[in-house]
Order: C-alpha cells, then sequence, then structure tokens
C-alpha cells in the first residue's frame, strides 16, 4: 500500500500521542506531515485520517460505477432482450399485411396419350364415309380432321404471384400478438434499467467493501506501530525498574496479535481488491480517489409511505413486470383468435408456357389470374389454439402473484432502505461521540501511567477503545454511502 494510505497512520498517532504530555519516558508513534484538505473544524482529527486515506485523482464510487456498467456481461444480457422483443413485433406485424407469395419454376411432365377430335367414334365408319365423298379435297379434309391428336408437352415454365389476406388471422391472432411484441419492447427497456440499477449498486458495493478494508488495513498497522512503541516504552520502564516484566510479556502479546490483525486486513484489502476489479472487468489495483469525509447528500427525505408509493410507480422490474401482465393478456387474445375459423380472399396471376389452362396446349406463354374467396376450418388447429390459451391463462394467473410478490419485497427493501439511513445518521453521530471519548480516556490514562497510578494493561485496553473507535467512525462514513445506495435503489433510482 502506498505512503498515502498510511497516512492515517500518522494521523492517529499524531493524535493520540500529542494529547499526552512530553514527561513521557518512551518512545511514541512516528508521526508523518501530511497535506490535507482545509476542514470544517480545525481539531477534527477524524476527517483529516479519513481524507487522508484516499488519493486526488483516484477511483471514486461514481467511476466504479461507471465501468462496471460498461463492462457488465449481465447488462448485455439483460439488453439482447429488447433486440429480441423487437424481433418478435416485426414477425407479428407480417400477419397484419396480405400475404405475397411470388414463385418461379421450371416442370418436367410425363409424356401422356392424347385424345383427338373423332376419339371415341367408330373408326372404320368413319373411314368408310370419307372414302365415299367425291371431292378429293373433302376427302383430304376429314382425314385431317379424324387423324388430328391434341399435342402432349412435356416441358413447362412458369411464374406465380398469389396475393393472400386472411381475416380471420390478421384481426384476430395477428393484431393482438402484434400488440403483445409491442409491450414486450417495453418491458425489456424497463427490465434493462432495473439491471442497470442493480448492477450499479453492485458496483457500488464493492467500492466501499474495498475502502472499508483499506481502512481496516490502515487502522491495523496504526495499532501494529503503537503495540511496537507500547513494547518499547514498557521495556524502558523493566529496565529502570518501574514495570514488572510480565508487563513486557503482556505488551509483546499484543504485538503478535496486532501483527496477525494486519495479515489478516491485508488479505481483506486483496479479496475486495479483486472483488471490484472483476466487476470492472480491469487488472489495474483499484486507488481511493473518494472523501469519506465529506457530507453525504442528496438522501432522499421523503416519510416512508411516499417512498413506497414512489417506488411503486417507478421501479423499473415492478413496471416490466406489469408490463409483461399486458403482453400475455394480448398473447391469450392471440390464442382464442386463432381457433375461430380462417376467412381469406386470395388472388393469384400465372404466365407460363404451357398454360395448361389453354386446351389444346401450345408452346408459348399465357398469363391467365384468378380470384376466390375461401373459408378454412381446421379442427386439429382449433384445439391445439384452445390448448394454448388455457396455458396462457395460467401464466397471467401467476403473473398476477408475481405483481405482488414484487410489491411485497418492494415493501421491505424500502422499510430496510429508510431505517438504514436512519441508522447510519445515528451511527456517525454515535461514532464521532465515540472517538471523542476513546481519545480523552487514551490521555487520561497515559496521563494515570505516568502518575504509576495505572499500568500498561490498562493503557493498552484504553488505546483499543481508540482504535475499535476509529473503526467505528470509518465504518459509520461508508454505511451512510451503502445505506443511501440502497434506497434509492429500493424506490427505482438509479444508486
Amino acid at each position: 500500500m502506498s505512503f498515502h494510505r498510511y497516512a492515517v497512520v500518522g494521523v492517529v498517532a499524531c493524535l493520540v500521542s500529542s494529547i499526552g504530555t512530553v514527561r513521557v519516558r518512551a518512545q511514541a508513534p512516528p508521526s508523518v506531515e501530511l497535506e490535507t484538505k482545509p476542514v470544517a473544524k480545525a481539531d477534527d482529527a477524524a476527517a483529516r485520517a479519513l481524507r487522508s486515506l484516499y488519493v486526488d485523482g483516484g477511483l471514486t464510487s461514481d467511476r466504479a460505477v461507471q465501468e462496471v456498467v460498461a463492462t457488465s456481461p449481465d447488462l448485455r444480457r439483460t439488453q439482447a432482450l429488447l433486440k429480441e422483443a423487437k424481433g418478435g413485433a416485426l414477425r407479428a406485424m407480417a400477419g397484419l399485411v396480405p400475404q405475397l407469395e411470388l414463385v418461379a419454376r421450371y416442370s418436367r411432365l410425363s409424356p401422356v396419350e392424347t385424345a383427338g377430335l373423332a376419339s371415341g367414334s367408330d373408326q372404320a365408319l368413319l373411314e368408310q364415309l370419307i372414302s365415299d365423298l367425291q371431292d378429293p379435297a373433302a376427302q383430304a379434309l376429314w382425314t385431317g380432321v379424324t387423324s388430328f391428336r391434341f399435342p402432349a408437352l412435356t416441358q413447362q415454365y412458369a411464374t406465380d404471384a398469389t396475393l393472400a389476406y386472411s381475416f380471420t388471422r390478421s384481426l384476430a391472432e395477428a393484431l393482438p400478438a402484434y400488440r403483445a411484441a409491442k409491450r414486450s419492447k417495453e418491458a425489456a427497456r424497463f427490465q434493462i434499467q432495473a439491471e442497470l440499477n442493480d448492477v450499479a449498486f453492485s458496483g457500488r458495493q464493492a467500492y466501499y467493501a474495498y475502502a472499508r478494508a483499506e481502512a481496516g488495513l490502515a487502522v491495523a498497522n496504526f495499532a501494529l506501530e503503537a503495540a511496537v512503541s507500547q513494547r518499547d516504552e514498557t521495556k524502558s520502564l523493566v529496565d529502570a525498574g518501574s514495570a514488572a516484566r510480565v508487563d513486557l510479556v503482556r505488551v509483546r502479546a499484543q504485538e503478535k496479535a496486532a501483527q496477525v490483525a494486519v495479515e489478516q486486513a491485508k488479505l481483506g484489502v486483496q479479496v475486495a481488491a479483486r472483488a471490484l476489479q472483476t466487476l470492472m472487468h480491469t487488472e489495474e489495483p483499484p486507488s481511493l480517489g473518494e472523501d469519506l469525509s465529506a457530507e453525504v447528500v442528496a438522501i432522499p427525505s421523503a416519510s416512508e409511505p411516499e417512498l413506497l408509493e414512489r417506488a411503486y410507480q417507478k421501479r423499473p422490474d415492478l413496471l416490466a413486470l406489469n408490463k409483461y401482465v399486458e403482453v400475455t393478456r394480448h398473447q391469450l387474445k392471440s390464442a382464442k383468435g386463432s381457433a375461430a375459423p380462417d376467412l381469406l380472399a386470395r388472388g393469384s396471376v400465372q404466365y407460363s408456357n404451357p398454360n395448361l389452362r389453354v386446351v389444346p396446349q401450345q408452346q408459348r406463354f399465357e398469363a391467365t389470374w384468378e380470384v376466390s374467396a375461401v373459408i378454412r376450418w381446421t379442427p386439429n388447429e382449433t384445439v391445439d389454439a384452445t390448448g394454448r390459451a388455457r396455458q396462457l391463462q395460467a401464466a397471467l394467473e401467476q403473473a398476477y402473484a408475481d405483481v405482488q410478490l414484487v410489491k411485497d419485497a418492494i415493501r421491505v427493501e424500502v422499510a430496510e432502505g429508510y431505517h438504514g439511513v436512519l441508522a447510519a445518521r445515528s451511527a456517525i453521530e454515535s461514532a464521532r461521540l465515540g472517538l471523542e471519548a476513546a481519545r480523552e480516556g487514551y490521555r487520561v490514562t497515559r496521563e494515570q501511567l505516568q502518575a504509576g497510578i495505572v499500568n500498561t494493561t490498562t493503557l493498552l485496553q484504553a488505546q483499543a477503545e481508540l482504535i475499535r473507535a476509529q473503526v467505528d467512525l470509518v465504518d459509520s462514513s461508508i454505511g451512510i454511502r451503502v445505506a443511501k445506495a440502497q434506497l434509492l435503489r429500493a424506490i427505482g433510482e438509479m444508486p
């Protein structure tokens, strides 16, 4: 950890050492010169200690949230729902317009035996009648007529254009499906916003967890340095015969415990840093650039019922679920509409060679057209549509239940956020008072030690109280920020 992150050690050390008198015979904890920003109160050492943990231009919670949102795979996955909904709307819209089908084909036809003009007549009688004719031209004419056979063409080139419009499918099935798809797009947008709020809250939580770990490490290092200083002081007292050797043993045990606490705090920093890096998808070590001593502003100040009502109106996950209820309603209408018989109008044009409607067949392109009205009913489709309608009715009932479940969860989350902010504010005030009391207690205990009234064990206890008070102040300063983010997310705003 860089020098400025250890600066809180110096601040707190200076705080506790400056309260004592210069008559202390042992070595005092080393002090560090700090360049801190002006604070509201010159004697607010706690604020200076908090501020000294952070780097100018370092990573702030807002920037961390931006990085987490920009690289979140969960958010990208949710954004794909919007593309899916747009595709569904396009498919549904296709059912609202007449269906145009264009076909070009080449066919190889099997040869068939064709008939002639005299097919089915008594061929022998016809030949006798023709031979009785005296006019040679008449004989030739009738001979040609009776021997004529229609051609049997075996290849066909054809193009077809068919335009069909189903009134039942368009109005009773496709129109509700299109409305459902439009609502799905709106629901997807709300779902994206809900995921965005969740991702932002996770990022802010990870950032403050890292800040808490860094502050905890700084305090642990101060405890270790104070323990080393106390060991040297106690050794001096033991060498001078002013303290028992058992006091030195106790102090050394305290030093070992402080060393273990430092290692545990380092582990906590590494774990918290890795969690933040994972959410940000970066390998760059994070640096804290947010001043936790600054006053937290823009916390919603309305009453709990007002915040709950705001949440019901703005929570994107609830709004998305309400849209999905509408989607299911329209899908149910579409399923019921598809069970009705289909009424459609149809028109087609064919341009083919040969055109099979032309008799006799001729080796040339001919155009023909057709217009028809059709009523079509398939019992199997009706049964299938009825089954889908029942499934969608069950899904609709489940959606209504889900809406109520989400409302219940929102009510709990708003209560947690609202009372969490109140508790965090109280915690800050309590931590400030506790730090003042611990600081004064440590000063008095040092004076009593110098006067021989108490032993070093009592001083160590007072020192531990001071360290705990510093940790409480750091935790409460971070806690108010986490509580604010939790409340904003609970009422549907960006944390």
